[in-house]
């Protein structure tokens, strides 16, 4: 898995540092829906030569065609920043939101065992063993795994989660920080997230939302890149997330914005400021209601059960 590790997604409420495009050839593959697995799809927004689809039966927004694993493998290989001056400036862009998250987790339990999927370099399992949390990572990115053992001393797997052999109803948390949109088979995600939390865990997932902003950039005339194809298989939206957690068995869902980051550049850094802050601003008066199209979120689900 690919999660924090990342560049945070160009969304309008994390208008993160940008990393230059990755050229490489990529094998591609036809899919059906990852959700439902519906064959019809209407092509939604071109970036390059790669498409985004509309499910016509469930309205999962996904890639089609994608890139093969292996493709992805070789891909997030050459994805992350190699530069200490690129780590840490990504590190304090991020920390509004780690810090965040954090505090919600810390509402429902104080420490217990907690696993990070798409752990990246590890900065959020840092930031939770700091708290005094047994923590747990897996990762895809081999620089990153080695970044997180060494330098930061922590237990990270290289991923992907299916192939590390995690025990069944063993976390009191698992988070998933910008993973979900990268993954072959988010169901498949979720119901391994399901398995291993203990009866009474709970899942948090922070996700980019973008297929509003591309639609209004669109008719704007607006070219952009806000998908980040290839490296996003799918879009998910707030309805739709639930709708996937609740297939699997996770309850009580709980929509949040969840903080914005705080890129070193002036002009993002204004602009996360700006509609991360409106954005949570709007949560908050409408009563945890609206939830701004196109800002990255964060949802909270449990599995069902006492610990």
């Amino acid at each position: 898995m690919i999660g924090n590790g990342l560049k945070p997604f160009p969304t309008l409420s994390d208008a993160g540092e940008e990393f230059p495009e990755i050229k490489m050839d990529f094998e591609m593959e036809e899919v059906n829906c990852p959700i439902c697995e519906g064959s019809r799809g209407e092509p939604l927004h071109l970036e390059g030569s790669f498409q985004m689809v509309r499910c016509l039966s469930c309205q999962f927004v996904f890639l089609n065609p994608r890139p093969t694993s292996d493709s992805l493998f070789r891909f997030y290989q050459q994805y992350l920043p190699e530069e200490e001056s690129s780590i840490e400036s990504w590190q304090r862009m991020i920390e509004p939101v780690f810090k965040k998250a954090a505090n919600l987790i810390q509402q429902y339990k104080e420490k217990g065992e907690l696993l990070d999927v798409g752990s990246g370099f590890g900065f959020f399992l840092s930031e939770m063993k700091n708290r005094g949390w047994d923590v747990m990572g897996v990762e895809i990115s081999q620089k990153a795994v080695a970044y997180g053992r060494e330098v930061l001393g922590l237990t990270i797997h290289p991923g992907p989660m299916e192939k590390v052999s995690l025990p069944d109803n063993y976390f009191d948390a698992v988070t998933g920080f910008y993973v979900i949109e990268h993954l072959r088979y988010p169901m498949a995600f979720l119901g391994e997230c399901y398995r291993v939390l203990k009866p009474g865990g709970f899942l948090l997932l922070r996700y980019p939302h973008t297929t509003p902003i591309k639609n209004l950039l669109q008719l704007l005339g607006i070219k952009n890149r806000l998908y980040d194809l290839p490296a996003h298989l799918s879009d998910f939206s707030p309805k739709m997330i639930q709708r996937c957690l609740e297939r699997i068995g996770f309850r009580k869902c709980q929509h949040l914005i969840g903080g914005y980051t705080l890129p070193s550049d002036l002009g993002k850094r204004t602009a996360s400021i700006l509609f991360g802050g409106f954005s949570e601003a709007l949560f908050c008066l409408s009563l945890k209601k609206i939830l701004l199209p196109g800002v990255s979120k964060t949802i909270f689900a449990f599995k069902e059960g006492r610990a």
